[in-house]
């Protein structure tokens, strides 16, 4: 695979992490990811991406993930690792707390490395002011 097409897939990883349309146990994966980091006190975490496994951040599984780490399999990489850093950025109109999020992923095949990196703004999960997705049980 060429740098330029490994590339392309951890960028795409990196917009599947910071997109709404993954979650952790039913809320925006992102902001469960942040209100962990801020109750741990840990503001990032390290992760691995298995192709054909579901992907697990932290001690939670990312829904949907095995349907994205399927796609991989077929491209035979070495590696793909990723981290998710939180950096505090004061304070929303609303009072909730503003967070900037990095996701950075690293690609390797054979000698090769394919980097992307994505930044969100994002608040720790809260359920008083947020709502679950629609399907999933209340």
């Amino acid at each position: 695979m060429k740098r330029c097409e490994m590339e392309a897939l951890a960028a795409s990883l990196c917009d599947y992490l910071c997109s709404r349309n993954h979650d952790i146990t039913g809320w925006w994966g992102i902001g469960r990811l942040c209100e962990i980091a801020e109750r741990k006190r840990k503001p990032a975490f390290s992760f691995k991406v298995r192709p054909g496994e579901v992907l697990w951040i932290c001690g939670y599984e990312v829904s949907g993930s095995r349907r994205i780490t399927d796609r991989l399999v077929k491209h035979g990489l070495n590696s793909i690792e990723g981290r998710i850093s939180f950096l505090s950025a004061g304070r929303y109109g609303n009072g909730l707390k503003r967070f900037y999020c990095t996701v950075a992923i690293a690609v390797t095949q054979d000698g090769r490395t394919g980097l992307a990196m994505r930044h969100v703004e994002c608040w720790p999960h809260d359920s008083f002011h947020e709502s679950r997705r629609g399907g999933e049980a209340t």
